[in-house]
């Protein structure tokens, strides 16, 4: 690996991440992530959008005026608490006893300042919200201090930033460490991280006893896994598939679920309508033939594009640009991708549908056309969730019989309303509302019959301070064999143009049992052979006027880049690809022949490839680290079509690994692009004795229980803990007089350095306990110990020591645990030039304490700069490792 040429690199960054750490800043000062005018300067009127709301009937009129002013407020700012980690429950501590009580009785230019709350509605308060805005922030020093907290701790994982209405939807899918789970529109992600989050909930308790059967030799590596088991080896057998069509934006997902170093997750970028089946695994008939079962999954998400009508308050483009044109242009989109979803669902799973929109053509009457073509009330049920969360203030959903709005303006009662005239053409009003059936929906009188829409949820602005927001909950009651999907029909005498996406779909009707091929494939819990739904796209021609409608905004900000073009074509699931003007089917067999195409603009992604355990590098780390062969040995991968660990590997889990392993994306159409933890980096070492790869930070929670002793350090006192994260490379190995610490803050564990050897080790710091007389283990020593057990990597040099962790997660723990805001010090500067300009002379260099190391100086310097190297500026390492991709 070649030399790094660190301060150039380092002096680079500084204005950049001046320019980041004030983004930072700004956004959680602002409470938006748009860099924009302030918002009381957006002209707050939009006729067509009030006429909407006011004459749909959707709001009481006794509540008119309310929610009008509601939508002209700005947003409070609301964060979320990482539940999923112990250690995220103490920076909830932090706030509510070191930030909180500052924060009460504040008074600003002569008006009392409110302090953050808990979101009642949330469980466990973990969620929290505040209407402080950006000038009291700014001048208030309580709120900026307030603020740096808020800043550090979500550039670490343990908060996230989240609008209030974002939160809800994971809280309704009921989720447990053994489902599968898909998120279908996941980007930017954030409740992505409320899905792994909650895949993980338990897992420390169970890793723990796990751990300590393992060591009474109770554990059976052997015994086998049911598909209903919670954990294994105290590890969630579940997975999160999170998916968006976007390739920038899956990457941003990848950003913000990363943080949570999660072996559960798979990201992909593939169309939702037409989500590819993932294999799940393959056996061998008797016949030697190949039989594939396929993935259904326990719970979807499908938090679809929409209109976004319901964030007025934080996107003052619905002000500028709003018509009813945007809902109208999504609803068949919409209702694909629910349909979609329901399809790759398990029999008895749940499907969580949401827009941030109030317009029933978006909500309502997506769910109605959606599940009529599904087979109705017996095949899929809103569920009825009224007592759940009932601290949060909902509306029932809308029964039907709702009024459309066309482009225009104007009013249609009934579908057949809007389509009569000769002018209409087919199933039309005119080309540019494009209206459909599917769009109304009226009750029948057999209750029976009837979609009970009003099981949804209607969340306004002005029940509690929030944006709006709509959600229902559906249930898969048996296999689904969608009918024949409603589209755009062309003008009389018109002829369809080529293939396009988000273009009208005029189905074609093919046996289920198509997709089997010759060498036997299956579904997962088959359903019976019935016709299924394979969609022949159309063009139609552009509408006179073009008026550009923003993106739903809970879903990409305003200045995000243009998203990549979409394919030609579209693929049903489990289903034949049909092109051009005239439907032709096309076997599962012949399609896995064609390579898949490189969307304009995308680059390659590199292939996860797994290592065999008895891999030499495997080998020499499982022996350095005394690894327990307990531990799942198979689950290590690289991303290079080589299968050769060069820099970094990675750790999934095995369920991750089948759908890897067993989905090739130039056959399948699926699109892998984030998948792992990192668990080991490559490192430049000083004696071959020394293993070359070193913990991440990342993965240590993962492997830490199965690591040997040998390469344990046990801390307890908070002073040492400070003295290691205030300072880098703090010298282990100086001398102590009297038995009294030299000042580096090594005393504890000097010892223990001393005897463990050279390279990275596991630094425990285990909470206090209490002994005799109620007082603590620490307490007795004269010290102040810890609540919280916590896990770090440490590597271990000739006479220094330094905890492998990012420069902004040393800043967030100096300041939750100790109060301490103040910069890091790295005493390794000031040498840094003396040793250079030593290495040009080949000359030995005395170290601090007038020592000869007789090491090459420019193999020292080397060690030292990748060490360094292991402390980005932006708080992560480089995510382009092993051929990964990362975007600038």
């Amino acid at each position: 690996m070649g030399k790094k040429k660190f301060g150039g690199r380092r002096n680079n960054n500084d204005t950049k991440k001046s320019r980041d750490n004030k983004a930072k800043n700004d956004t959680w000062a602002s409470g938006t992530q748009q860099t924009r005018a302030g918002y009381s300067d957006v002209v707050q009127e939009n006729e067509l959008y009030e006429r909407f709301y006011r004459e749909s009937g959707i709001i009481p009129e006794e509540e008119w005026e309310e929610f009008w002013g509601s939508l002209k407020r700005t947003l409070p700012t609301t964060f979320r608490f990482t539940g999923s980690k112990n250690h995220a429950l103490s920076v909830l501590s932090t706030l509510q006893s070191t930030h909180v009580p500052h924060l009460r009785g504040l008074i600003h230019e002569d008006q009392p300042v409110d302090p953050p709350s808990a979101i009642p509605w949330y469980p466990d308060n973990l969620a929290w919200g505040t209407t402080v805005g950006k000038s009291v922030i700014r001048r208030c020093p309580p709120f900026r201090k307030f603020q740096n907290f808020l800043v550090s701790e979500t550039t670490i994982g343990n908060i996230s930033r989240q609008e209030a209405v974002s939160m809800i939807p994971p809280l309704f899918m009921d989720i447990k460490p053994h489902h599968t789970v898909l998120d279908m529109c996941a980007a930017p992600g954030s409740k992505t991280a409320q899905l792994i989050e909650m895949l993980h909930m338990g897992e420390e308790n169970a890793v723990e006893e796990a751990v300590k059967k393992a060591h009474e030799g109770k554990l059976d590596p052997d015994a086998p896994v049911s598909e209903e088991a919670d954990y294994d080896r105290g590890r969630p057998t579940g997975l999160v598939i999170a998916n968006d069509a976007d390739y920038r934006r899956s990457h941003m997902l990848i950003h913000q679920t990363k943080r949570l170093n999660s072996p559960n997750l798979i990201v992909t970028n593939n169309d939702a309508t037409a989500y590819p089946s993932l294999i799940k695994s393959v056996d061998t008939q008797p016949n030697g033939k190949q039989r594939n079962t396929y993935l259904k999954f326990d719970r979807v998400l499908a938090d679809v594009p929409c209109s976004g009508d319901g964030t007025a308050r934080k996107n003052y483009n619905v002000w500028k640009d709003w018509s009813p044109h945007s809902g109208l242009s999504l609803h068949l989109t919409q209702v694909r991708i629910l349909v979609r979803g329901l399809q790759v669902l398990k029999v008895g799973g749940r499907l969580v549908y949401s827009t941030c929109s109030m317009n029933p053509i978006e909500n309502e009457a997506v769910l109605a056309s959606a599940i009529l073509r599904c087979g109705g009330n017996k095949k899929v049920r809103i569920v009825d969730v009224s007592e759940h969360l009932p601290a949060l203030k909902r509306r029932p959903g809308l029964k039907g019989n709702w009024k459309v709005m066309g482009r225009e303006g104007k009013w249609w009662e009934t579908y057949e309303d809007a389509t009569a005239g000769e002018e209409s053409g087919e199933g039309w009003q005119d080309r540019d509302n494009r209206l459909v059936k599917g769009m109304w929906y009226t009750p029948p009188t057999d209750e029976e019959e009837r979609i009970p829409t009003e099981r949804s949820m209607r969340i306004y602005p002005h029940l509690q301070d929030t944006g709006g927001f709509f959600v229902a909950v559906l249930e898969k009651l048996a296999e689904i064999s969608p009918i024949e999907e409603e589209g755009p029909k062309t003008k009389k005498g018109s002829q369809p143009r080529a293939a396009a996406p988000q273009a009208a779909a005029g189905p074609t009707v093919i046996p289920a049992d198509a997709e089997a091929t010759a060498e036997g494939t299956s579904i997962d819990e088959a359903a019976p052979t019935v016709p299924v739904v394979v969609e022949a796209t159309v063009t139609l021609p552009p509408p006179a006027e073009k008026v550009e409608q923003p993106p739903s905004p809970g879903k990409r900000s305003l200045e995000s880049p243009p998203p990549v073009a979409a394919p030609t074509k579209r693929t049903k699931l489990d289903e034949p690809t049909v092109e051009g003007d005239v439907p032709a089917v096309e076997t599962p067999a012949a399609a896995a022949l064609k390579p898949i195409k490189k969307l304009n603009g995308q680059p390659s992604e590199e292939p996860f490839k797994y290592l065999d355990p008895s891999h030499p590098v495997l080998q020499d780390i499982f022996s350095f680290y005394k690894i327990s062969p307990l531990f799942p040995q198979s689950q290590f991968m690289v991303r290079n079509a080589e299968a050769t660990p060069t820099r970094a590997i990675y750790y999934t889990s095995p369920l991750a690994k089948s759908i890897l392993e067993h989905n090739d994306s130039g056959k399948s159409g699926i699109r892998f692009v984030h998948c792992g933890v990192k668990m080991f980096v490559k490192q430049d070492v000083q004696s071959p004795e020394v293993c070359a790869w070193r913990i991440q930070n990342e993965g240590i929670s993962i492997i830490e229980g199965w690591i040997g002793e040998e390469r344990v350090v046990h801390a307890r006192r908070r002073d040492t803990i400070r003295a290691l994260l205030k300072e880098l490379f703090p010298k282990w190995d100086a001398d102590t007089r009297d038995g009294q610490d030299d000042g580096s803050g090594c005393a504890e564990i000097r010892e223990q350095v001393r005897s463990i050897g050279m390279g990275c080790c596991v630094l425990r710091v285990q909470p206090d306990e209490m002994v005799d007389n109620d007082e603590s283990i620490v307490a007795k020593e004269g010290g102040e110990g810890f609540k919280e057990r916590m896990v770090l990597p440490l590597w271990r040099s000739r006479h220094s020591i330094n905890l492998m962790l990012p420069k902004e997660e040393r800043k967030a723990m100096l300041a939750r645990f100790f109060n301490d805001y103040e910069e890091i010090r790295d005493s390794t500067n000031k040498n840094r030039m003396v040793k250079t300009e030593a290495a040009a002379a080949e000359v030995v260099v005395p170290d601090a304490e007038g020592d000869v190391d007789m090491l090459k100086v420019e193999d020292a310097a080397a060690e030292e700069e990748d060490l360094l190297d292991a402390i980005p500026e932006g708080g992560h390492e480089n995510d382009a490792d092993e051929g990964g991709v990362k975007l600038e």
